[in-house]
């Protein structure tokens, strides 16, 4: 029989109870837009979560080393160098920043007068050897060569800061793709030369190679793997920061460890703040999201749980209440599947209107969070599978008072009246 044979006496019924049957309707459709938006925001959250920074995160280490006012600290930035290097098991060391940690972002312009930036990339600056800790890989022209790494001398003059008497040498640096795209459609960025700011002076920059992306930071944006990368040669002084290493496949946490108590030994004048590798930092990144997807889960969980309740005992009151025309029903010869059909056919045109209404909120509530909180767009396929969902969720939560209602004797049911 079709189920559909039911219809004008399930919308009579449901005329009969319009405040209880709108109350679930505005129900389940505030449930599908909470559910659908929060959803969202979770699995973007999680996709964040998972995207690479572009390098081994579990072989690149991090030792912040910060020189304490006033004491000792005979070491230099070089044999700080010379000591991770020294360690076993470590292949690269360098004096600079790694995704996840702080990287800066400058503008950059294509002439030395322009006035407004042609864009903000992330700057991974660092001594000699930060392509190799990186594991940076070019895929149109080549590697900063050891030779053309400049000094600081070289770059900003003697006085290590402001304009030099002379023009300064240009740095080599390396673009990832998307930089190169932006800055450069349609044609290759080899041998362009780009102005930035490096340390709070102005410096010129030739592009020598595009790299594969390397993201300093995770924040879902269209820009996050634009990035430039610039090496100078370290100086003879003992300066604090961030040491790298990057040690044998899978040695890390072996390595780590031993390479601090070198830099130590190195740096006696020197406080190590932080000794971690990129995983653990991208672990740290995070927290706070993880822990915000975990909360907004046990919200969508106890939204979920609520209206379930509401659509099952709304059923079961139903029930309760319709006990004798089943009971009827069933002595003029209706089955216990045609009375379990009813009831779903009725729960599904409920659920239906909620979610038909919801999904028109849904949007709705994302256009609000897009303007307040810069949320991207909502797409239809979460709006399908979170009506999917509370389709599915109503008729599993109707089918228990439903059974109970099939299950109900034609002779119990008269003599109730």
């Amino acid at each position: 029989m079709n189920p559909f044979t039911h219809m004008r006496p399930v919308v009579s019924a449901l005329r009969g109870h319009r405040a209880s049957v709108l109350l679930l309707v505005l129900e389940i459709a505030l449930t599908l837009a909470v559910l659908c938006n929060l959803m969202f925001i979770i699995t973007g959250t999680f996709q964040r979560t998972a995207q690479p920074t572009g390098i081994t995160e579990m072989d690149v280490g991090l030792i912040q080393s910060i020189g304490v006012i006033g004491a000792d600290n005979p070491g230099t930035a070089g044999s700080s160098l010379a000591a991770l290097q020294s360690v076993p098991g470590v292949e690269a060391a360098a004096f600079g920043v790694v995704p996840l940690w702080g990287v800066p972002r400058m503008p950059v312009f294509l002439s030395a007068d322009a006035k407004q930036p042609q864009a903000r990339p992330y700057q991974f600056v660092g001594s000699q050897g930060l392509n190799r800790v990186l594991g940076v890989r070019v895929l149109e022209g080549r590697d900063i060569l050891e030779e053309e790494i400049p000094t600081p001398q070289q770059i900003f003059g003697e006085s290590g800061g402001g304009a030099a008497a002379a023009p300064p040498a240009q740095m080599p640096a390396l673009l990832t793709q998307s930089l190169a795209s932006h800055l450069f459609p349609g044609e290759s960025a080899l041998g362009k030369t780009l102005h930035t700011d490096v340390f709070g002076n102005a410096v010129a920059l030739r592009v020598v190679g595009v790299i594969a992306p390397l993201r300093a930071a995770i924040t879902g944006h269209a820009d996050d793997d634009q990035a430039v990368l610039i090496q100078f040669k370290l100086s003879s002084e003992g300066l604090g920061g961030g040491y790298l290493i990057r040690s044998k496949p899978g040695q890390l946490q072996q390595v780590l460890p031993l390479a601090a108590k070198a830099m130590q030994q190195a740096n006696p004048g020197h406080v190590q703040q932080e000794v971690k590798s990129v995983a653990e930092l991208r672990t740290d990144y995070f927290r706070s999201e993880r822990a915000t997807a975990r909360m907004l889960l046990a919200i969508v969980a106890i939204l979920l749980a609520i209206t379930a309740l509401g659509v099952t005992g709304l059923a079961s009151f139903w029930v309760q209440q319709r006990t004798k025309q089943i009971g009827i029903r069933r002595a003029l010869g209706a089955t216990r599947r045609d009375i379990l059909r009813y009831f779903q056919l009725e729960n599904f045109l409920i659920v239906g209107a909620g979610v038909l209404l919801g999904t028109l909120l849904a949007f709705a509530l994302n256009q609000w969070l897009m303007r307040r909180f810069e949320l991207d767009q909502l797409d239809s396929p979460m709006v399908i599978t979170g009506a999917i969902a509370v389709w599915l969720l109503g008729q599993l939560a109707v089918l228990g008072p439903a059974l109970r209602a099939a299950a109900v004797p034609p002779i119990v049911a008269t003599r109730s009246a």
